[in-house]
């Protein structure tokens, strides 16, 4: 999944931006993704993400006010004023995370007024502390300050909510033995053992069995679903059912995508390389989904499917 309109910048002294071949996952905020030949497999990595996944992932967290893990009402006030910084993490919480400390400062500075609480002073600049973290100044009194902490950014939920009802992605190759490296930020191409007990691609066992389940023909595990023809145009398209046909045409290339992103839009591990996570669908409607949270829709399709048998 890729889909960006201008390059993001690294972040500040510690990133600097690159590919991985191989697979297919989500990408980070910014441009459209490289064009890539006919019968090239596109980079694993999305354009905007590091080629490998930090550990920790550090970004920039804001001291938001109040106590939005349970106020809904003030949880969505910060979502509407902030937008994708913000999120609620596997551990429960809810948080604004930046990978700029520009956009953090920028942010952070209307926390007061978001909050419902007195508005911060504007006019100040942020301070580097000197070991990562930045001062703003939100009132006459130099003392009157917040601190925005440079520290590693807790992992998105992968859960998806569903009628109110966070719920987990298991999909139809949830029966599919999971690969010997699996986790959060990893590629469908790690070892797995097939039927007969040999070692193989996790990706190549993903095909082939969608392949011998279709009399080998490889299907879209998301035939029907309705997206844009074009990009940034209303009208909507199917996605095929069979894939690779006519061979070379390249938009039905057959990918395995990642439902939960392998990214998130800070650009941290999110999605996992796990067969619950995998779905076969098109090249042209992985590029559609970018690193977004996976549509509704998507997930009760592929939640509701019957399993691929092993």
């Amino acid at each position: 999944m890729q889909a960006m309109t201008g390059r993001r910048w690294a972040m500040l002294g510690v990133l600097v931006l690159g590919f991985v071949g191989a697979g297919v996952t989500g990408a980070c905020e910014g441009g459209d993704a490289e064009p890539v030949a006919p019968g090239v497999t596109p980079p694993d990595t999305p354009p905007g993400c590091t080629a490998t996944s930090e550990k920790p992932c550090m970004r920039y967290r804001i001291p938001l006010v109040g106590n939005p893990n349970m106020d809904l009402a003030l949880r969505a006030k910060y979502i509407a004023a902030f937008g994708t910084p913000c999120y609620m993490s596997e551990a429960n919480t809810f948080d604004c995370f930046y990978e700029k400390w520009q956009a953090a400062c920028a942010d952070a500075v209307k926390i007061g007024e978001v909050s419902g609480n007195a508005p911060y002073d504007e006019g100040y600049t942020c301070q580097p502390v000197g070991n990562g973290d930045y001062t703003l100044q939100i009132g006459p009194d130099v003392a009157n300050k917040i601190t925005i902490n440079y520290q590693a950014a807790p992992r998105q939920t992968p859960l998806i909510e569903i009628n109110g009802v966070p719920t987990e992605v298991s999909g139809p190759y949830r029966k599919l033995p999971e690969p010997q490296v699996l986790g959060p930020g990893i590629d469908f191409y790690k070892k797995t053992v097939d039927k007969n007990g040999n070692l193989v691609d996790q990706h190549d066992l993903i095909i082939q069995v969608n392949r011998d389940a279709h009399g080998g023909k490889v299907h879209s595990d998301l035939a029907g679903f309705m997206f844009p023809c074009e990009k940034g145009k209303p009208k909507l398209c199917p996605e095929p059912d069979v894939l690779g046909d006519p061979p070379g045409y390249f938009p039905a290339t057959p990918q395995v995508h990642h439902v939960v992103p392998m990214k998130d839009k800070r650009c941290c591990p999110w999605g996992t390389n796990s067969n619950k996570n995998a779905a076969v669908i098109s090249q042209k409607l992985n590029d559609h989904f970018t690193n977004n949270d996976p549509p509704v829709e998507e997930v009760l399709k592929l939640n509701n499917a019957e399993a691929y048998t092993p």
